[in-house]
């Protein structure tokens, strides 16, 4: 009996590795061989332009998100096996934390300082060993359906890398799963999956490095709505910063920031001057609140809410996850050229 157990805990570390060295995509293949006659199947999947998907080397996708539904749904039909970077939370049970990162799902914890700069070298990596890497740009699910304003940290992987992007538009997987439900439900309706053509980023010549960034993400953005037919939203999906960013290296969080002043204009200006005052940068997401009341001295009083997209930097680098890729073997380490290519490129 002991020597059985022993047998199977070395065959389950041998597929799919240990706690802290994930073999991470060492089911993908068989995965999507069961999984796709499945979803055709029971979700009547219809998949659009395969002919896209790079056949060899680093790539980065990128669909719009719906739903939980649609990682494994991009996995299981795309031609390529498919790692997405996804939150270390979906980790925590026995059924999920040797399944998810052995079908292509790193984990990361997002609540640990510089964990975006973790991401970052983490995807580095898995692109420079000739892996495709999933990044969903909008950063979240949509709460309302619409197509929202996409972050720029594809781009800035792209043209880190020299990886190119595969937009993906995703429809009908809202349906499938919607927000809050634990397991995709069947025979809702068909899905469809399209995958766009291939954005290089070498094409993107001219202009700063911000403004080349933001160009790829308006692009990616513009041939995912063209797939998917959303409504486009000028708003980011979530208050949240997403793992992958684009700009420097710092931890941007959202932060609330009220003032008075003479004006609507005067008391934004001192909203932002307290937000600087207690952190590195901070720039203007979104106005929430301006109210207009009478003082007691009779005299009109402004005051203005606003929310700040502030950084807060520091010296400590994240020591990124070991991971081991299935039937790949990385090239080196980028941590330090990405470092390097970052700094002095504000977002």
């Amino acid at each position: 009996m002991a020597k059985l157990e022993t047998l199977l805990h070395d065959l389950r570390v041998s597929v799919v590795g240990t706690d802290d060295d994930p073999r991470v995509g060492a089911l993908s293949r068989p995965a999507r061989l069961i999984g796709r006659p499945l979803v055709k199947l029971f979700y009547r999947a219809e998949i659009r332009g395969l002919h896209h998907v790079p056949l060899i080397g680093p790539a980065i996708m990128s669909p719009n998100h719906l739903s939980f539904f649609d990682t494994p749904l991009v996995m299981t039909t795309s031609p390529r096996p498919v790692i997405f970077l996804g939150k270390a939370e979906y980790m925590n049970s026995k059924a999920t934390k040797f399944l998810f990162p052995a079908i292509g799902m790193v984990p990361i914890k997002r609540d640990v300082a510089k964990a975006s700069m973790a991401a970052l070298i983490t995807a580095g990596e898995l692109l420079e060993a000739g892996q495709i890497v999933g990044i969903y740009p909008e950063g979240t699910r949509t709460r309302d359906g619409y197509l929202h304003r996409g972050h720029s940290g594809v781009a800035q992987l792209a043209l880190m890398t020299g990886a190119p992007i595969v937009p993906v538009g995703i429809v009908g997987t809202e349906r499938v799963q919607p927000i809050g439900q634990s397991f995709p439900k069947p025979f809702q309706g068909r899905v469809r999956i399209s995958f766009g053509e291939p954005i290089y980023p070498q094409r993107y010549q001219y202009g700063g490095s911000r403004k080349r960034r933001q160009q790829i993400t308006d692009d990616v953005m513009a041939s995912i709505a063209s797939m998917t037919s959303q409504q486009r939203s000028s708003d980011f999906s979530s208050d949240r910063p997403p793992l992958i960013r684009g700009g420097s290296e710092s931890v941007y969080l959202i932060t609330s920031h009220k003032a008075d002043g003479l004006s609507w204009r005067h008391a934004a200006e001192r909203a932002v001057d307290d937000g600087r005052r207690t952190y590195d940068d901070a720039r203007v997401g979104e106005v929430r609140a301006l109210t207009c009341r009478i003082g007691t001295n009779g005299e009109l009083e402004f005051q203005a809410e606003l929310a700040l997209s502030t950084r807060l930097s520091g010296p400590q680098q994240p020591k990124p996850p070991t991971i081991r890729v299935a039937a790949a073997t990385r090239s080196r380490s980028i941590a330090t050229r990405l470092i390097a290519t970052k700094k002095g490129t504000p977002e």
